[in-house]
């Protein structure tokens, strides 16, 4: 009689008891599985799981996977996430560590449902095709041995995030330092405002004075007028917002920096006149 031996390392096997349990009285009920055992060997717990005839040993292989793959992406994901973070990037605090793999798992929500790849159709696969000649599996060594591609893809996604986050926190010192900055100086306005003209930008004083032009929306251009109002530390920055792109990220670094002291105009003459 055909049996189909699944193994695991894991100090904690509870989860995967949980999995297996769950689909094992269906099996049974549905005359395909005979007996159902638990034994341990040291660290390692066994599940042995005996079918009523050899020709059903196809059946059990396939719903064997099924459930070795919900268990890889829904229960050990997760963990192998965090080693991977933890090993790869030791400067990172738990906190942080946490918004890494965070990232990583809505990228991957992401990109599955626009691709329609399932990482789980990947891995199911991958366990099919092992079980096809193989009566024993050990969970933790077929992650190890035949899921590596996974593993690098994990990995991959992991430095990505972890890139982006430490990039998102010197962004985030730059924009404190300008803030300390504004909150230090002595106000050399009450009042100035930013307007699109053109193809350009101008900062003008409370009356509507040209303080400062840049004839393009560039990266340059934008530093330039931050600089100007960080240097000026107005009491109130007013954009005038008309024709600034919705996205504009020179409008929301100014927000970041002048926080409250920021105003939004719509529509006004003066933004409406040449300049």
């Amino acid at each position: 009689m055909e049996a189909i031996c699944i193994e695991t390392e894991n100090t904690d096997p509870e989860r995967l008891r949980r999995c297996l349990l769950k689909q094992v009285e269906t099996w049974q009920s549905n005359g395909l599985l005979q007996e159902f055992n638990e034994t341990c060997k040291g660290p390692v717990t066994i599940w042995d799981c005996k079918v009523v005839s050899d020709g059903q040993a196809t059946n059990l292989r396939k719903l064997a996977a099924q459930v070795l793959a919900d268990y890889i992406v829904s229960e050990i994901e997760p963990t192998l996430l965090d080693k991977l973070a933890a090993l790869h990037h030791p400067n990172l605090g738990e906190r942080e560590r946490g918004q890494v793999t965070g990232n990583v798992r809505q990228r991957l929500l992401r990109e599955e449902m626009l691709t329609g790849e399932s990482r789980r159709r990947i891995i199911l696969r991958n366990l099919e095709e092992f079980l096809q000649s193989q009566d024993q599996i050990n969970i933790e060594g077929f992650i190890r041995f035949r899921l590596q591609d996974y593993q690098r893809e994990l990995l991959e996604l992991i430095n990505q995030s972890a890139d982006d986050l430490a990039i998102e926190k010197e962004y985030q010192d730059f924009i404190n330092l300008l803030k300390y900055f504004v909150e230090i100086q002595q106000p050399r306005f009450p009042e100035m405002h930013l307007m699109c003209v053109g193809k350009g930008m101008v900062l003008c004083d409370d009356n509507f004075k040209v303080l400062h032009r840049e004839k393009e929306q560039s990266i340059e251009g934008a530093d330039a007028v931050v600089s100007t109002l960080v240097t000026a530390a107005p009491n109130i920055v007013t954009i005038h917002i008309n024709n600034f792109p919705g996205d504009s990220e020179l409008l929301s670094t100014i927000r970041h920096i002048f926080d409250s002291k920021v105003k939004m105009c719509f529509g006004c003459e003066h933004c409406r006149s040449e300049k």
